[in-house]
């Protein structure tokens, strides 16, 4: 990594004394079977203690919670709040990565890392959440020497390419998610099942959406987030309130969502290539997890029409990510 993203991931270093779940994510598209495009993808997030009753608790969630309490979805009595830290590192690459000269008819190289801080605010059946990101495009985010090390461990082709990918640019955005329990059901065989929906708007000047879908999923014990899927529209989001509930539960679930491209920083800043990107995709998503106590595991596939008009393929990876309560 380099020393900029070093320096960056740093800031999680005093947060394990204080958080409530630290999660690990990782995106690659070698779980299935592919490799290049959109290659790989980690993502560490940070979420703190729940406070509730913050119209008379005056910590730093509960200040920030009634500095946004105008807004839709924030209320001081009636939910809890928490503070979430995510860093991000996205790396894309063309198809073929044994190529050393830019393929203009392709991808370029590009590595994004950002930091994100959110308020996310729930009860029983709704999740509201509003944050800022800010990152860099370019050698600075440490993308280069992530995804060499990732394909040195795995044995895969080394990237010939990244010496051509674009240039150092600045990141930032705002973002706002709602996420809602539609109904649940519990069977006589003890399985339960839960139907809910999410929907957004992530207005960056990297890759701004708005994006809605739904999920189902059934299971033992369910886990008490409110969105299943780590990968797409979930983010930090999908880490609060999972270790709500106690003991082992497993759960499988299936779920689709529509996305529609606002901005595409690959569109407007590589402009020697041949990328124009689609109004909006539609993906499915599938996957399953375990949770005990104090930890929990979700391997989850995606697969989405492609967001370049170039390309009818699908544009497909998988997502790994590790939770735990501390």
């Amino acid at each position: 990594m380099s020393l900029r993203f070093t320096l960056l991931l740093s800031v999680f270093l005093p947060l394990p004394v204080l958080a409530a779940t630290v999660g690990f994510s990782w995106d690659n598209d070698l779980f299935v079977g592919a490799d290049g495009q959109y290659t790989n993808g980690v993502r560490i997030s940070w979420v703190g203690d729940a406070h509730d009753h913050c119209e008379r608790n005056g910590s730093v969630t509960c200040g920030l919670a009634s500095a946004l309490s105008p807004l839709p979805g924030i209320s001081l009595k009636d939910e809890k709040h928490a503070l979430t830290l995510s860093l991000e590192q996205v790396m894309i690459t063309p198809a073929d990565i044994s190529q050393s000269v830019p393929d203009y008819n392709d991808l370029p190289y590009a590595g994004y890392s950002n930091l994100e801080m959110g308020l996310f605010s729930w009860n029983g059946d709704s999740l509201f959440g509003y944050g800022a990101r800010l990152g860099v495009v370019g050698p600075e985010s440490g993308a280069e020497q992530s995804q060499k090390l990732v394909h040195k461990i795995t044995g895969s082709t080394e990237p010939q390419g990244w010496d051509n990918q674009l240039g150092t640019d600045l990141i930032g955005g705002v973002y706002f998610i709602n996420a809602r329990r539609f109904q649940q059901f519990q069977w006589d065989s003890g399985l339960q099942g839960e139907l809910g929906y999410a929907w957004g708007v992530d207005a960056n000047n990297f890759h701004g959406t708005a994006t809605a879908g739904g999920f189902f999923r059934l299971g033992r014990n369910l886990p008490r987030n409110f969105i299943p899927d780590y990968a797409g529209i979930g983010t930090a989001g999908s880490l609060v309130g999972l270790f709500d509930g106690s003991g082992f539960g497993w759960e499988a679930f299936v779920g689709s969502f529509g996305e529609y491209i606002g901005y595409s920083y690959l569109e407007h800043h590589a402009e020697e290539y041949d990328v124009e990107a689609r109004d909006g995709v539609l993906a499915l998503v599938v996957g399953g997890g375990v949770r005990w106590d104090n930890f929990s595991f979700t391997l989850t596939l995606q697969s989405s029409t492609s967001p370049l008009r170039s390309s009818d393929d699908t544009f497909s990876f998988g997502n790994m990510s590790f939770m735990w309560q501390i």
